[in-house]
């Protein structure tokens, strides 16, 4: 199985590399840099060559990058709007330098007095202003974009499938988009993935929609909130309410995706974190009976 987790890029980026191969990990998630930023250096030339070869040598496939917590591309403030653009370029740019096979992006809030379908209007916008430039400059793209869904409340778009196809459906660029699908959200938000019939509403929501295919990754997180609590709480795996049940339900359905586990480290970002191996080897034990 092709499991990871999101490690810290505090020691920079190749100590991020390392960090995934000491947990057990054949694949990983970073930042590109600080979260709560909105200006930040580019890596040097030399850092991300190493960074390419490193990546290939302890056979990390696939990175996936994360956008920052402080983007809302479906802002209709302008000001933020324009620094939202511009940083989700440049994280699109790092992506496709770091030969990064995915970047995961939460779609945002819409403003209030305005509509979801604005909302709406103004993420595609800015995705495909980031896809424009991407292509202009360097004629392909290497990697897909993936939306994830959220766990609702107030203004937030995503938290249904069918609020992410309409993204998806309105890009000139939706062969590059595909979904993340995030557990801890999913159910926070209502869909009962403990349950198998609840399970395959959900997954007929997904075909019907935006296609099985689209979905790439799975962000595998138990959660510390109850279901349609619309509470984002990430929390350890079979510790939460959705339990050994729930966790196995989503490994049957999409063993064949990569897990990026975002369960809480307990540990300064500069420590490998004890719980993250504990995680992990959960994860894999549930696995292997699923596959046996």
């Amino acid at each position: 199985m092709k499991i990871g987790v999101h490690c810290s890029i505090r020691k920079g980026y190749i100590e991020a590399l390392y960090e995934a191969k000491e947990l057990g990990c054949n694949c990983l998630q970073m930042f590109t840099h600080s979260p709560r930023i909105w200006k930040f250096s580019f890596p040097s030339e030399k850092e991300i060559q190493i960074f390419k070869e490193t990546r290939k040598k302890l056979n990390l496939f696939p990175l996936v990058i994360h956008t920052a917590y402080l983007p809302n591309p479906a802002s209709s403030n302008e000001e933020i709007y324009i620094k939202t653009r511009n940083l989700l370029l440049l994280e699109f740019e790092l992506t496709q330098i770091f030969e990064a096979e995915y970047i995961v992006m939460h779609p945002g809030s819409y403003s209030e007095g305005k509509t979801m379908d604005e909302g709406i209007k103004n993420i595609v916008e800015s995705i495909d202003f980031c896809f424009d430039k991407i292509l202009d400059k360097y004629k392909n793209i290497n990697f897909m974009l993936l939306l994830e869904n959220v766990c609702g409340g107030g203004r937030k778009i995503g938290r249904t499938f069918q609020e992410l196809s309409k993204i998806i459906l309105k890009s000139t660029y939706k062969d590059y988009i595909g979904i993340c699908i995030d557990t801890a959200h999913c159910f926070a938000f209502g869909y009962d993935i403990t349950k198998k019939k609840f399970l395959k509403d959900m997954l007929n929501e997904i075909k019907k929609f935006i296609g099985i295919n689209k979905v790439k990754l799975i962000h595998l997180n138990d959660s510390k909130a109850p279901l349609n609590s619309k509470i984002d709480q990430h929390y350890h795996i079979t510790k939460g309410f959705i339990g050994k049940k729930g966790i196995k339900n989503i490994l049957k359905h999409f063993k064949n995706l990569p897990f990026i586990l975002e369960t809480p480290k307990e540990t300064s970002f500069d420590k490998i974190s004890l719980k993250d191996k504990e995680n992990i080897k959960i994860v894999k034990e549930l696995y292997s009976q699923i596959s046996s």
